[in-house]
């Protein structure tokens, strides 16, 4: 899928969700501090949110962030199986701003299922510098590079075939300080992120 595509279907899936909601742009933008004009180019996908952006919105509008990865439904197996080549992805931020971060679903979004797993991408200078929470916990495993990843104002830097977890009630983010693309297996449950 082509990255303006998903951008495209992600913002239609925000509209629709604000339009349920019965929220004006400006009342969303309001609620979330961004400005109408912001949220429109999301919606239109001319623009690109970051991780902490999208996790404002997604609380705002009564969803979560795996809504967004959601495909179509087309019927219902047992075993369900994601191509290399075809997981859907989700790019956030911008390199200029240090909030580059892609993430690549791993398992498409049911609304039964009760983990979310993902590809965290963090480009050398991307992370998450806007600490975000939420109810659950959470599971990492670093499968290539490093980063430091910050848990209620602690920092620890982790590296290839290391692991953690925490509650993520606990403010949390990340940052990639290095000059190698950092890739960790990253799981949430429930999938409230």
């Amino acid at each position: 899928m082509d990255l303006s595509d998903a951008n495209v279907r992600i913002g239609a899936k925000l509209r629709h969700a604000r339009t349920l909601k019965g929220l004006s742009l400006s009342e969303l933008g309001h609620r979330i501090g961004v400005t109408e004009g912001y949220l429109s180019k999301l919606e239109n996908g001319r623009s690109q949110a970051s991780l902490a952006t999208l996790h404002k919105l997604v609380g705002a509008l009564d969803t979560n962030m795996s809504a967004l990865f959601a495909a179509p439904p087309d019927g219902e197996e047992a075993v369900t199986v994601v191509r290399a080549g075809e997981r859907p992805r989700l790019e956030t931020g911008h390199p200029r701003a240090g909030n580059k971060v892609v993430l690549e679903r791993l398992v498409p979004h049911r609304h039964d299922q009760l983990l979310q797993i993902n590809i965290h991408v963090i480009p050398p200078g991307g992370g998450s510098p806007d600490f975000i929470s939420h109810g659950g916990q959470e599971f990492g495993y670093v499968l290539a590079g490093a980063f430091t990843l910050i848990v209620d104002g602690h920092e620890r830097r982790l590296g290839e075939g290391d692991s953690f977890s925490f509650d993520s009630q606990l403010p949390h983010g990340y940052r990639n300080d290095g000059r190698q693309e950092a890739r960790v297996l990253w799981v949430n449950t429930p999938p409230t992120f």
